[in-house]
């Protein structure tokens, strides 16, 4: 079923070709274009400067990507954890009993004609569920409607061509853009009205497209995320809550049918791309760092094991950028645990080393367990790892609490490293 505004039910209307804009409408366009022409560009509000991701403890999470601009951006608070993509995955995890990966490709002056070329085209495979946030910018711009029908389609074809089979797109309604306090804009506005009129178009197409719903955004409550921080974090929780409502069922019904139907979750990368990344961080051969050495600290003593290490692999060998207890400083790439543990995008579990051909280790390492660490792009470029002397099952080991640790070193990954030793 189909969620939208009392504003986009189907109504009788005339076909987008032969709707004639009125003489209000005409006159005011230049006015609108012109005062917020480029606004994204020019607000000074605080958003979101660290990683545009966030995740929810759990194992085999479902991947969401968030893209556009308006909510996707964070106007209002400086974390991701505390705008949309926190409070999604939060949201959709607490509904599945799944952990939660949410991305976030977003710009602040986006508009719906820049959308379909900023999709990340290769990535879309790899996630279960789209949530595509356009329009505000086109609403304050008065696009004309033919063209954020035409633009829009675009883009959700794109997307449509891109996805996994069974991955789910939802097109978020647009706010009003008198419910915003930052514009001072009078409620039932002409910009109210064109922004109705640009949510019953964009609700019209996503009833034509398979796997696309347009979401209403929630009942009786301003979306201003334009406002104070602590309001803006409140509104976004709103909002994730409603989207999680809504891809919980789609979530679920992939999950049942198998990540299978997900090629890219686990597809093979190539040794350039992550070898690119690897080069571009500098964090091959850098100087330790006690906040990488304390989590794996962490994952030691959490975890019970002999020792642990925050492993990256180079070309001919895996690195150790930090590491705790019995653990050597670098091994040769041929039969590493870790080698094979970026080839997934989950924990790599091996009971006994000592029984299985395909590694060459030294006599102190029966246990292995390893969660691949992802620079970006999504690119695994190594693993946080931990290893015991002594045979252990494969269930001895807590995959939330290794996920969770692994994703605070990519956390520390992604604020850059010291730069490498030169001689």
């Amino acid at each position: 079923m189909i969620v939208k505004s009392h504003l986009c039910q189907r109504l009788t209307r005339k076909p987008i070709g032969t709707t004639v804009p009125s003489l209000p409408h005409s006159l005011a366009l230049p006015f609108f274009r012109g005062r917020f022409a480029g606004l994204g560009a020019r607000l000074t509000l605080p958003r979101p400067d660290d990683a545009p991701w966030a995740h929810a403890p759990g194992v085999d999470p479902d991947r969401i990507l968030i893209f556009g601009n308006g909510e996707a951006v964070g106007w209002g608070v400086r974390s991701h954890d505390l705008a949309l993509p926190g409070h999604l995955a939060r949201s959709v995890s607490m509904r599945t009993g799944r952990g939660t990966d949410v991305d976030v490709v977003a710009d602040p002056t986006m508009t719906i004609t820049s959308a379909a070329a900023a999709l990340p085209l290769g990535r879309l495979g790899a996630y279960d569920a789209i949530v595509v946030v356009l329009g505000l910018s086109d609403a304050l711009r008065m696009t004309s409607v033919a063209r954020y029908r035409e633009s829009l389609a675009a883009v959700l074809a794109r997307a449509i061509a891109h996805r996994h089979d069974g991955a789910e797109i939802v097109v978020l309604e647009i706010d009003r853009p008198s419910t915003l306090s930052l514009f001072d804009i009078t409620p039932g506005s002409i910009l109210d009205e064109h922004a109705d009129r640009l949510n019953a178009e964009a609700a019209d197409l996503c009833d034509e497209l398979p796997g696309v719903r347009f979401v209403a955004l929630p009942h009786g409550q301003a979306s201003d995320a334009h406002a104070a921080p602590t309001k803006s974090s409140d509104v976004y929780r709103a909002v994730a809550d409603m989207l999680a409502a809504r891809l919980r069922a789609p979530l679920d019904e992939q999950f049942a049918a198998g990540r299978e139907i997900c090629p890219l979750r686990d597809s093979p990368q190539t040794e350039s791309e992550r070898l690119g990344v690897i080069y571009d961080l500098g964090i091959l051969d850098s100087q330790r760092e006690r906040r990488f050495d304390d989590i794996v600290e962490r994952a030691r003593i959490l975890l019970a094991a002999t020792g642990a290490a925050f492993s990256i692999v180079g070309p001919d060998r895996v690195w150790n950028k930090a590491i705790a207890g019995a653990y050597a400083s670098e091994i040769p790439l041929r039969g590493a645990m870790c080698a094979e543990t970026i080839k997934g995008s989950g924990p790599f579990i091996v009971p006994d080393l000592w029984a299985d051909d395909r590694f060459v280790t030294h006599p102190a390492a029966r246990f292995y367990a390893g969660y691949p660490i992802e620079g970006p792009g999504g690119i695994r470029i190594g693993a946080l790892c931990v290893i015991d002397s002594r045979p252990r099952p494969a269930d001895s080991v807590d995959l939330v609490l290794l996920r969770e640790l692994a994703l605070a070193v990519q956390r520390e990954v992604a604020l850059g490293t010291v730069p490498a030793v030169t001689a």
